[in-house]
């Protein structure tokens, strides 16, 4: 059920994403990971303002707001419920390979009475109708994947996109200077929770988005670290 490279450790957590810790600690590690990215003093809003510098970019450079969006790689819906409070009139899915991720999300909503979707399965192969969606997000699950996933999920992107519909990504960024400056044993250490890093690193994003029927893709930084890439479907 569950490829190979999902399998592996990820983030220090030997089930990598397949466990309840990692799950319940997902929204914590997020606030310390991000909490000096913005004016370099620590604060629990980083993670808020990390994803608020992608919606500023998502949202002006959307034609109009979508009504149907997909959030692939959902976790345990942090991403999800993000979109859903910057395009309130949308109809929201979350998607994940996780079913403890899910099952967080879940809970995590359901105290909010959100009218969110979530949906278990792979980002590459998600088993959704095609051409349902207007926009598919993905943030900060690229550079958790194999190249081959992430061409496969470029590849699932365009089939769940209406035409005229957008596909948008947040991620860390290879060609940021943190990261072309970065000491050796520093990047080593970030390596060993991060199995993919180089093949992320070594992927031409605009590329396999023009490659899997993508007009060339909109790219703009978002942090010191991250980038946003938009991309329309081909015709």
């Amino acid at each position: 059920m569950y490829p190979k490279y999902y399998q592996t450790s990820f983030h220090a957590y030997e089930e990598g994403n397949l466990g309840w810790e990692p799950a319940l600690e997902v929204e914590s590690a997020s606030k310390a990971v991000h909490s000096t990215l913005f004016d370099g003093e620590p604060t629990v809003e980083g993670d808020r303002l990390l994803r608020e510098s992608y919606h500023n970019i998502l949202k002006a450079n959307l034609p109009e707001p979508p009504q149907k969006i997909a959030d692939l790689g959902c976790g345990a819906g942090l991403s999800t419920e993000a979109l859903q409070e910057l395009f309130p009139e949308a109809e929201v899915t979350g998607v994940d390979l996780s079913p403890y991720f899910l099952a967080v999300a879940k809970y995590r909503t359901a105290q909010t009475n959100s009218q969110l979707h979530w949906h278990h399965g792979a980002g590459e192969d998600t088993k959704l109708p095609a051409e349902s969606f207007n926009l598919v997000s993905v943030s900060l699950v690229f550079h958790e994947l194999p190249k081959k996933a992430a061409i496969a999920i470029f590849q699932e992107a365009k089939r769940l996109l209406k035409p005229g519909g957008h596909f948008a990504m947040m991620d860390m960024n290879p060609q940021a200077e943190v990261y072309r400056t970065m000491q050796p044993y520093i990047l080593t250490l970030l390596k060993s929770t991060e199995p993919y890093l180089d093949q992320y690193f070594a992927l031409d994003v605009g590329t396999e988005l023009v490659n899997a029927g993508f007009e060339t893709p909109f790219l703009q930084e978002n942090t010191a670290r991250h980038r946003t890439i938009i991309a329309k479907v081909k015709g």
